[in-house]
C-alpha cells in the first residue's frame, strides 16, 4: 500500500507547498485522485507524478512534439457538441468543461481559469466564432493535444470587438505549448478561407466537419507537409539525401 499510494506530507514536498495548501486544494477539488484510506487522504503515486508533469509543462513518457500534427486529427481526440446553452461566455465554457469531467487528472476550473486569462487581454470571437485556448502565462497540459468544437443553441454575447454575437466555438487544449500554438496558427489560417465562417454556420455534423477540416488542411498545407516528410526523410539519411519513398 504504501508503495502505491502517498501521503498528505509526501505530496506536500513534491509540490513544494505546505500541507495545508493540499488539504485546501483537496477541499476545492484540485486534486480529483485524491481518495481517503482509514481516514487519511493519500494519492496513488503514479497519477501523482502525471499530473505534476502536466502542470510543470513536460510531456509524460518524454514524448517529443509532433510538428506534423493536423487540426482534424485534434479534433479527432476531442468532441463536437451541438446545442449547447449558456447567455455569456462564463456559462457557455462551464457547459462545455463539463463534458472533459472522465479524466481523472482533468481540473475545469483551472482550465476555465487559464483560458479566462487569455481571454482576459482580447476576445477571441470573430464573426461569431472563437478561437478558444489556455493561456501560457497559466499553463495547463493534457495527454494529447484536442480541439473541441461548440456550436451555442443561440448566439451569445463574449464582447467580440467587431461587436458580433457567437455562434460557435473552437477550443484547444493542447499537451503542450508547441502543439497548441500549431493548432492555433492552423485555425487562423483556416479561419482566412471564405468558405470557412459559412461552413460552419451550417453547424455540420461530426464526419462531414471533420471531412471538411481535413480536405481545408490538406489544400492549404499540403506542400508544407510533404517538405517537412522531406526533412526527415533527409535527416534520417546517413548520405544526408532524402530517402527513397518507394
Amino acid at each position: 500500500m504504501d508503495k502505491t499510494f502517498i501521503s498528505v506530507k509526501s505530496l506536500a514536498q513534491k509540490m513544494r507547498v505546505s500541507e495545508k495548501t493540499v488539504y485546501r486544494m483537496v477541499g476545492d477539488s484540485q486534486i480529483p485522485f485524491a481518495v481517503k484510506i482509514g481516514g487519511q487522504w493519500r494519492f496513488r503515486s503514479d497519477t501523482v507524478e502525471s499530473w505534476l508533469n502536466a502542470k510543470s509543462g513536460n510531456r509524460p513518457g518524454g514524448q517529443t512534439t509532433n510538428i506534423d500534427i493536423t487540426l482534424a486529427e485534434t479534433l479527432g481526440n476531442g468532441a463536437v457538441l451541438y446545442r449547447i446553452h449558456g447567455s455569456n461566455r462564463d456559462e457557455a465554457l462551464d457547459e462545455l468543461l463539463a463534458t472533459l469531467t472522465y479524466s481523472s487528472r482533468f481540473d475545469p476550473l483551472q482550465t476555465k481559469i487559464s483560458i479566462l486569462a487569455r481571454e482576459s487581454l482580447c476576445s477571441s470571437s470573430l464573426k461569431g466564432i472563437a478561437f478558444m485556448g489556455t493561456s501560457p502565462e497559466r499553463p495547463i497540459f493534457f495527454e494529447k493535444t484536442m480541439t473541441l468544437v461548440a456550436f451555442l443553441e443561440k448566439p451569445a454575447d463574449f464582447k467580440a470587438l467587431d461587436h458580433q454575437k457567437t455562434e460557435a466555438i473552437f477550443l484547444v487544449l493542447p499537451a503542450s505549448l508547441a502543439e497548441g500554438a500549431l493548432i492555433e496558427g492552423r485555425l487562423r489560417r483556416l479561419a482566412l478561407e471564405p468558405d470557412f465562417h459559412r461552413e460552419m454556420k451550417k453547424q455540420p455534423p461530426r464526419r462531414e466537419l471533420l471531412h471538411y477540416l481535413d480536405q481545408k488542411e490538406k489544400a492549404i498545407f499540403g506542400s508544407d507537409t510533404a517538405r517537412g516528410h522531406k526533412a526527415k526523410r533527409m535527416a534520417a539519411s546517413p548520405s544526408g539525401r532524402a530517402a527513397n519513398p518507394a
